[in-house]
């Protein structure tokens, strides 16, 4: 404001001199300026009047604008009054300014059409090559054969509205900053807009796997963001111990399969147009160990059993690892993703088999699994003597080693007895017997995994 105003004083002061030296300023008469001198048809221009006599502002002086717009207003303090001018035409508009005691004072602006032009996108990535349309109007109709300049941000490019008041530049700015974009052309009042150079974004890019096994072939998930945002369309490159690559999806997620060829670093580099460019690395360790266990770690020779073996590496179970069984036994599975497997082990003698566990990528682990010999039934009958014709109850009890055995099945034949039972927990059972013949009464106790006990019951 205090500009403006030490600039209207020079006027005025400039404008009284020129007129003395000429000799015709008077005391009582008004004078008027208007800036700019031109307004655009259709376009709403801020225009500042400027009201002055006897070589100092003239506050309180009215203003009336006619012809192709027309206004009024009152002087301020300073002299000074700013008016929306919106010309419905083209031609001139006439100035009065008027206040009593001073002679009125006229002027002349001049309404030319006034072009408009607009920019889409109005924002563009610095270092980014964008395709922006701009286009030109006046009074609400395109205006073609209109001289359009870029300027700023590092960029002087021109180009020529066609005849739809339209015109496409490929605009790759060097810098951040405003890029001016004016509209010109003859018997026209030019109009500008401003384009943005916004700097770019630095990509970033993680893994799902911080670390990958040489010659193992293993899927893994990288998602790129920027600025916390995911990035789709964005290209995945791997190099260094393996090579591959990939495209974003919406979720900024890429699926590659990965392959490292050996022990060494994988560098994982990110890039997409209007993006700077992000990396991070992954590590290829080299061929890790198996180990393999068994639940239950021995087996008893020539008695059927499930075994479950499990597959480690480290501490991380190993899925798709093939277990086979050599020796004494013949049988192969492949272990699942918890890294078991479950195999029937029927063991042809006593002694060992070996299981070994292999996978691609990893060094073949093993382990000895025991077969033991059957151990041996023992069964006493109590009583151990019976009368014939006479029923009675006998105990059976069953053990093996010592401890006793449930689940045996006990027979009892001869002496015109048939008679059968299973020991309970206790490894015991209680029949029911009555003699009714000589000849040798005979018991036997049964069970899988074991050599049958025999023993006799007098009658």
């Amino acid at each position: 404001m205090f500009i403006l105003i030490a600039l209207i004083g020079g006027l005025i002061l400039g404008f009284a001199s020129d007129r003395l030296v000429t000799g015709w300023m008077e005391s009582s008469q008004l004078y008027i300026i208007g800036i700019p001198t031109h307004v655009g048809v259709g376009k709403i221009t801020n225009v500042t009047f400027i009201t002055f006599g006897n070589g100092e502002a003239v506050s309180n002086a009215s203003i009336t604008l006619d012809g192709a717009a027309s206004s009024t207003g009152i002087t301020d303090a300073n002299g000074m009054l700013t008016l929306m001018v919106n010309a419905t035409s083209n031609g001139n508009i006439n100035v009065t300014a008027g206040k009593k005691e001073y002679r009125n004072a006229t002027s002349t602006m001049y309404a030319t059409p006034g072009l408009v032009i607009s920019a889409t996108p109005a924002s563009l990535t610095s270092n980014t090559a964008s395709y922006v349309t701009f286009s030109v109007s006046s009074i609400g109709k395109p205006v073609g054969d209109v001289l359009v300049n870029l300027s700023g941000a590092g960029i002087s490019l021109d180009g020529i509205t066609n005849s739809n008041g339209e015109i496409v530049m490929q605009v790759n700015p060097p810098k951040t900053g405003t890029i001016s974009a004016i509209a010109r052309k003859t018997d026209y009042t030019e109009d500008s807009t401003t384009i943005t150079s916004t700097s770019q974004q630095t990509l970033s890019v993680s893994s799902s796997h911080g670390a990958v096994t040489a010659n193992v072939p293993v899927y893994v998930t990288f998602t790129v963001t920027a600025g916390g945002l995911a990035v789709s369309d964005a290209l995945v490159s791997l190099s260094g111990t393996a090579s591959g690559n990939g495209i974003t999806n919406k979720d900024g997620k890429a699926i590659v399969l990965v392959t490292p060829g050996a022990a060494g670093t994988i560098t994982v580099s990110v890039n997409r147009t209007g993006y700077a460019g992000g990396s991070t690395t992954i590590t290829s360790t080299g061929t890790q160990s198996l180990s393999i266990a068994s639940n239950p770690a021995t087996v008893t020779a020539g008695v059927p059993a499930f075994v479950t073996f499990t597959v480690m590496s480290g501490n991380n179970p190993v899925s798709e690892s093939n277990v086979t069984l050599t020796g004494s036994v013949s049988a192969s599975g492949i272990t699942n993703q918890n890294g078991q497997v479950i195999l029937l082990v029927n063991s042809t003698s006593t002694g060992g088999s070996t299981a070994t566990a292999t996978r691609n990528g990893f060094s073949a682990g093993s382990m000895s699994l025991s077969a033991s010999g059957q151990q041996s039934l023992g069964i006493i009958a109590s009583p151990s003597n019976i009368t014939n014709g006479v029923t009675g109850y006998v105990t059976f009890t069953v053990t093996s080693g010592g401890s006793s055995v449930g689940g045996a099945t006990v027979s009892v034949s001869g002496g015109g007895i048939t008679a059968d039972g299973v020991t309970n927990s206790a490894g015991q059972v209680t029949l029911q017997l009555n003699a009714a013949a000589s000849g040798t009464i005979s018991v036997t106790a049964r069970k899988t995994g074991y050599v049958d006990g025999l023993t006799t019951i007098a009658h």
